[in-house]
């Protein structure tokens, strides 16, 4: 499955194997003193046969150094089935470490979903989710509420809400950064503190994450692109040319006043 406003959608069908550059990323990851996080993603890693993802974390935990592991997936979401007794049994030999989880909407939160969720946590994973802003699908800050809170009834800590990235042929997902602040403003204000996540950024051109705050994002008056400061001063350029959010119609609204 390739989400439709996914960045890394260019690299489908590329059939690039990374068999023949593992060893020489292992011995980078353990010679260099900067790096001490590892993240499998982009493809999925549970689609890896599970002796295949048992071997890669075996060998990530024999190194010299402790390394902060983080899984990041959508299995649990779309194909809780695909979670194999193997892949549970390889977090469990690794643990602790970081699972983070795509999910976008509570609909999706089901009860398989809860029971690979569970079987995570059971085996020492340390469960957290990110979500991507999308207009039309979850821009309502009642949405947002319910998807966070339940995630956090389920053991899941909300780590994430993500601007959308400039992805062609996705411009009609996006929401304007201003419209991201409002809903952010009604979950601190509403929901448990558990349950509001950082609202970030990816900078186009590889420049990092950045929270979407004053200090790091700047407005020309009238301009649709925002000149963004990186972390360490870099600066990027996002078009902020999202379209107006509508009403989801989710019915809390107009029951409770609290509309935005």
């Amino acid at each position: 499955m390739y989400c439709r406003f996914c960045n890394r959608r260019r690299f489908a069908g590329k059939a690039i194997d990374p068999e023949p550059y593992l060893e020489q990323s292992y011995d980078l990851i353990e010679n260099d003193a900067r790096i001490r996080e590892v993240i499998l993603s982009g493809g999925d890693p549970f689609m890896l046969e599970s002796e295949k993802l048992r071997s890669i974390l075996e060998r990530l935990r024999s190194m010299k150094k402790r390394l902060i592991i983080r899984l990041s997936t959508r299995i649990p979401v779309v194909h809780p089935g695909g979670l194999s007794g193997g892949h549970i049994r390889a977090i469990e030999k690794a643990s602790p470490l970081w699972v983070v989880v795509h999910i976008n909407h509570p609909r999706e939160i089901t009860e398989e979903f809860l029971s690979a969720v569970n079987s995570i946590r059971r085996a020492g994973g340390i469960v957290v989710s990110q979500t991507v802003l999308l207009r039309n699908i979850n821009d309502c800050p009642h949405i947002l509420l319910n998807l966070f809170e339940s995630l956090v009834e389920a053991g899941v800590k909300p780590y994430y809400l993500f601007q959308l990235d400039d992805v062609q042929g996705a411009s009609h997902f996006k929401v304007k950064l201003e419209r991201g602040r409002e809903i952010m403003a009604f979950l601190r204000l509403n929901a448990s503190g558990l349950a509001v996540p950082r609202y970030a950024l990816d900078i186009p051109g590889g420049l990092g994450k950045i929270p979407v705050d004053a200090e790091h994002v700047r407005r020309q008056e009238g301009a649709s692109v925002v000149q963004l400061v990186s972390p360490s001063g870099e600066i990027g350029f996002y078009d902020d040319n999202g379209q107006e959010s509508v009403c989801m119609k989710c019915g809390i609204c107009e029951e409770t006043g609290t509309g935005l």
